[in-house]
């Protein structure tokens, strides 16, 4: 009797000393031989740093089963959790970054019914690019799903892991050309559209030169949430005469003040568009003040407007630029 009593308190001492399984130990059991990562890819279009155009581009779906027939109409929950990324990178030696709870959402709105009978949904699970404000271009981002049945069915597999390869476009602008003089069209130079006009002088001793220019502007990428702004102010910088010289090797001076204006400093790209349906303009003035012989230059340059929401940023460097050089022939 004695040896009996010993036994049942040994049993109950091994029981109360049993601890639970940690976080890693659970997952890791849970998933068993289990590790699918469904490979995936998403896209979106960045605007002052919020994203609009959020898409799924490819994905593979994951069938949604139970592991008998179910006994009636089952509905089976899919939910992202986050915490789980922790985990997994414990557990398989991987360095996935933490994603916002928003950033992703399962198909079909994480609901599916097995009808009675049935083993496995109609629908699949996929995961779905739902807002990429606060991912990173061309990363890859690992989506954690928990699966739980309704109506006392049991999942085949309750944790499914997806990763989404997220590839993010910033929205930017960038002179693209404009309206010509006589024979001479803008081109690219140096990563700058460049109208370079040689003018001479009538038989009065006036300068032939035009009154005015369009510069036209274009995107980077459609942006299909809304049009576009662009705005530009005028630059005879220091810098950028100094910068342009040496670059032709050859010697500029800013224009004289008093003969240029940036008579329309703003124009629109439409939505779903690339170009902008109507264009800067920048007039020329007093052509008096041009000595013969000397090469002068100014710029138009693309800028944002912090006050708009709709300012499109303009592309770094030379391609923000329209650029103007003047040469009057002696």
């Amino acid at each position: 009797m004695l040896a009996k009593y010993s036994a049942i308190i040994l049993l109950l001492f091994l029981f109360s000393c049993h601890k639970q399984d940690d976080e890693l130990t659970a997952l890791a059991r849970e998933l068993g031989a289990y590790k699918y990562s469904y490979i995936e890819t998403g896209s979106a279009i960045r605007l002052n740093g919020v994203t609009s155009g959020d898409t799924t581009l490819t994905y593979r779906g994951f069938p949604v089963s139970l592991t008998g027939n179910a006994s009636g109409e089952t509905v089976v929950t899919a939910t992202i959790d986050t915490s789980l990324i922790a985990s997994y990178n414990t557990l398989y030696h991987e360095s996935n970054p933490s994603i916002d709870a928003n950033a992703f959402r399962p198909s079909f709105n994480g609901t599916y019914r097995i009808a009675a009978n049935e083993t496995t949904a109609a629908d699949s699970l996929y995961i779905l690019l739902n807002d990429a404000t606060k991912l990173a271009d061309s990363t890859v981002y690992l989506v954690p799903v928990r699966l739980a049945a309704s109506n006392g069915g049991k999942v085949t597999t309750s944790v499914v892991f997806f990763k989404m390869m997220v590839t993010i476009t910033n929205v930017e602008l960038y002179v693209n050309g404009g309206s010509a003089f006589g024979y001479t069209s803008p081109y690219a130079r140096n990563g700058s559209q460049y109208w370079g006009l040689y003018l001479s002088k009538d038989g009065s001793g006036q300068v032939t030169g035009p009154s005015s220019l369009n510069i036209s502007v274009a995107a980077s990428a459609r942006f299909s949430a809304s049009e576009l702004h662009a705005y530009a102010v005028t630059d005879v910088s220091d810098s950028l005469i100094t910068a342009f010289s040496a670059a032709a090797y050859n010697t500029y001076q800013r224009f004289p003040e008093g003969t240029y204006s940036l008579t329309k400093a703003g124009a629109t790209v439409p939505a779903k568009a690339l170009y902008s349906t109507d264009s800067l303009t920048i007039s020329f003035s007093n052509y008096d003040a041009f000595k013969p012989g000397v090469f002068y230059l100014m710029g138009v340059r693309l800028v944002t407007n912090q006050q708009d929401a709709l300012s499109a940023p303009a592309k770094k460097g030379a391609a923000a630029y329209a650029l103007f050089s003047f040469y009057i022939l002696q």
